[in-house]
């Protein structure tokens, strides 16, 4: 991509991400709960009627709660949705995080695969969160948000990794564990988009790329089994 274009893409990112922070955040523990009751009933919605279906005043009248109320902290019935998809990405490094602990003395490609095939049932499973991500309500919000959750993740991913035996040599790690990021997320988006279930084939390849990548600039600690 030119600087010029990959510029201005970093520049609607960030203004995505500034509207989505612009929304006002619960203070009072009962608002908090209100709205997290708000997101659940929104999914719970969108799973049994499909977002087109789903409106401001029907989300309101579920959660039992006055459609001011709502507009109190949604502007619009797609903020809404955005909410719902960004709670979801927010338990996506604490799952990775959770297959890593469960799985002690595995290596980094043991480690690598049982962490795709957890973001696969997660995708089948979550509320809403497959509907909306690829539905026409992918907005750039969620985009945004999506990216600077994988940023901000890189570090720590390859940190993980580096402790199961991932030791790269001619390559950037961050860059690295980066670019692989992007092709689980990729493989993924693919085998809901081929499949609303999910194409197992296409998550299993997602696998062989990405550990093929990361073997091609793993150093001795890396290859060893």
């Amino acid at each position: 991509m030119p600087a010029g274009e990959l510029q201005a893409d970093e520049g609607a990112d960030a203004r995505a991400v500034d509207a989505a922070a612009s929304r006002r955040i619960p203070v009072q523990a009962r608002s908090r709960e209100r709205v997290e009751r708000v997101l659940d009933t929104a999914a719970r919605l969108v799973d049994e009627l499909g977002p087109e279906a789903v409106t401001t005043a029907s989300i309101a009248a579920a959660a039992n709660v006055s459609i001011g109320w709502l507009y109190d902290f949604f502007p619009n019935r797609e903020s809404v949705f955005d909410a719902v998809v960004e709670r979801s990405f927010e338990k996506v490094t604490p799952l990775a995080e959770g297959v890593h602990a469960s799985m002690p003395n595995a290596d980094w490609r043991e480690t690598l695969d049982a962490v795709v095939w957890t973001l696969f049932d997660f995708y089948r499973a979550e509320p809403a969160f497959r509907v909306l991500w690829f539905s026409r309500f992918q907005s750039g919000a969620m985009v945004a948000r999506n990216r600077q959750l994988d940023l901000a993740g890189v570090g720590r991913a390859y940190e993980r990794m580096h402790n199961r035996g991932l030791d790269l040599v001619g390559v950037d790690p961050e860059h690295a564990l980066h670019l692989v990021i992007g092709i689980i997320d990729k493989g993924l988006d693919l085998a809901f988009l081929i499949d609303p279930d999910g194409d197992r084939d296409i998550i299993e390849q997602t696998i062989v790329a990405a550990v093929a990548y990361l073997e091609r600039y793993a150093g001795d600690k890396g290859r060893t089994r």
